[in-house]
């Protein structure tokens, strides 16, 4: 990735077309932002995993084990917001 922090729609974008193509149940163009995805099993415990990887490879961040939580997970918008708080903090 370039040096550029992404705003919150290229993030969001990237998790989504991520989560689209990766996602063990069937998920068809866009995810709304407010979607569970917890809930609806569009994440589950080898998704979060393979999510939070994508993450730190394709951002440069590094996510510690205490902030895979639910509050971060739940939803596109709450992985988006998060997203850009850890590059916000790895800007700084």
């Amino acid at each position: 990735m370039s040096n550029t922090v992404p705003n919150a729609a290229q993030l969001q974008k990237s998790l989504n077309d991520y989560l689209v193509e990766n996602s063990s149940v069937s998920v068809s163009g866009t995810i709304d932002p407010e979607e569970n995805l917890l809930d609806t099993g569009i994440l589950d415990s080898l998704g979060i995993a393979e999510i939070t990887e994508f993450m730190e490879k394709e951002f440069g961040v590094e996510i510690d084990e205490e902030e895979i939580s639910a509050k971060n997970y739940r939803s596109l918008k709450t992985l988006t917001d998060f997203c850009l708080a850890k590059l916000g903090r790895a800007a700084a």
